[in-house]
């Protein structure tokens, strides 16, 4: 019997909720030379049934048994598929309709790539479409210090090229695709890693993955170190591991604080992460750039010190203070246009990160004797939007609000030496939809 052209690697475990989504993109696909091998850690909440079910219409082999970790499940499934292009998928991940087509296509015009890797979007709990992460530039340094960490769902690997070195550690439980990378960035010249111009996969951008639960960082934290060990004992002398590991340690710590920053900008971790970074490679001007964003504190890159310059929260004794608060807009930034005024409702600008409008407190200074925060209580009502500190032309502490958040206040802390102003822009979708309900300034006295 003739392997099938491609192979899919999906592992799954008390999936049931979310797994037929992904099964249903694979039913979907206009190639259908492939195999889906599924591995799944003896589901106790139908997921086993359903996967049997779905095998009447999809070519799977289903393996269901009890496995140690997600690392440890897809390590079998690699073991099992048998095609010459393989993907890797989650539970809460799904392709798009031609992603298996493009896949064969782009092999077939490049037989010499390990891999190509797309776009992967991001959706929210109802399938839309929030925002996505292209494809970047392969950089092996990159890979290691986890500066650059390519979609696994959204990267296809050339098995005929990659052989046995297409394989994952099962002995540490999460992140085995930052050791596979590592690995294969060491084996392989950075022009054998193609980027693809496609939307291939989506995944879901809520805690249906462990990718966006804060409390997962610790463990993904420890499991990357761990690899790094398993990297550096096989491919870096070992005169020069201690400077190569404290660097890519402190990027590791750094992908950390990012990762935490985009999910909550006011995570207590993220300083943390900043200071153990800071304490490894003081010079790395990642974190500068992470204490900026989270606009909480500030780095001092000489003695690798993080000092605070703002609490998370306003303290007990804020009150709110009369302030002139006013809004503008760029009429010029095409899409950026009112919507309607009671409710106040606006609409960003068509480009996906581009500013849209401009708020600012003024008020006599006697009346911010402390902390002042500006305060915005906001609904996103289509797309995404990102609200925060302006500095001149820098953003600090922006937090990216979607529909799911619901109606949300915002509190982001001003300096009183600067304008007090607050931008609002597109958070990665144009044309995003916003309702403010109330804009104001508390002053912390303490």
């Amino acid at each position: 019997m003739t392997a099938p052209r491609v192979s899919i690697v999906l592992a799954v475990r008390n999936a049931a909720e979310i797994v037929g989504g992904t099964l249903d993109s694979l039913r979907a696909q206009s190639f259908r030379d492939f195999e889906v091998v599924v591995v799944d850690g003896a589901s106790t909440d139908g997921t086993t049934e359903l996967l049997r079910a779905a095998a009447a219409d999809l070519p799977i082999e289903l393996v269901s048994e009890p496995d140690r970790s997600v690392s440890h499940a897809l390590s079998k499934g690699l073991a099992r598929a048998t095609g010459d292009i393989l993907g890797i998928l989650c539970a809460d991940e799904r392709y798009y309709p031609h992603t298996l087509a493009n896949a064969v296509r782009w092999f077939d015009e490049a037989p010499d790539a390990a891999t190509f890797t797309g776009r992967l979007d991001f959706i929210d709990a109802e399938g839309i479409v929030t925002d996505g992460q292209p494809s970047a530039a392969f950089d092996p340094k990159g890979i290691l210090d986890c500066a650059l960490v390519p979609s696994i769902a959204a990267t296809f690997f050339n098995r005929r090229l990659i052989g046995a070195e297409l394989r994952y550690d099962p002995e540490v439980a999460t992140c085995c695709d930052y050791e596979l990378w590592a690995r294969l960035s060491f084996l392989y010249p950075a022009e054998a890693f193609r980027r693809a111009d496609a939307s291939v996969a989506k995944a879901f951008r809520t805690e249906a993955s462990m990718s966006f639960r804060p409390e997962s960082f610790a463990a993904f934290t420890r499991d990357k170190l761990a690899h790094l060990e398993t990297v550096l004992a096989r491919f870096v002398p070992s005169e020069h591991r201690a400077a190569v590991r404290n660097r890519a340690a402190a990027g590791i710590r750094l992908w950390a604080g990012e990762q935490l920053y985009a999910m909550d900008p006011d995570h207590p971790d993220i300083l943390r992460y900043c200071r153990e970074a800071a304490a490894l490679d003081p010079r790395s001007p990642r974190i500068a750039r992470l204490v900026a964003m989270q606009g909480r504190a500030a780095y001092d890159p000489a003695t690798g010190t993080v000092a605070r310059t703002a609490p998370d929260a306003p303290g007990p004794g804020a009150a709110a203070v009369e302030a002139e608060i006013t809004m503008t807009f760029d009429k010029s930034k095409p899409g950026v246009r009112p919507v309607a005024s009671s409710p106040l409702t606006l609409r960003t600008a068509d480009s996906a990160w581009d500013y849209s409008y401009l708020v600012r407190a003024n008020a006599p200074a006697a009346r911010i004797a402390g902390q002042p925060w500006m305060t915005l209580d906001l609904e996103v009502l289509e797309g995404a939007v990102g609200v925060a500190q302006q500095i001149g032309n820098d953003l600090r502490g922006e937090r990216i609000l979607r529909p799911a958040d619901g109606r949300k206040t915002v509190l982001l802390p001003l300096r009183r030496d600067l304008p007090m102003a607050v931008c609002l822009r597109s958070g990665g979708v144009g044309g995003s939809v916003l309702r403010v309900h109330r804009l104001g300034l508390l002053v912390d006295p303490a």
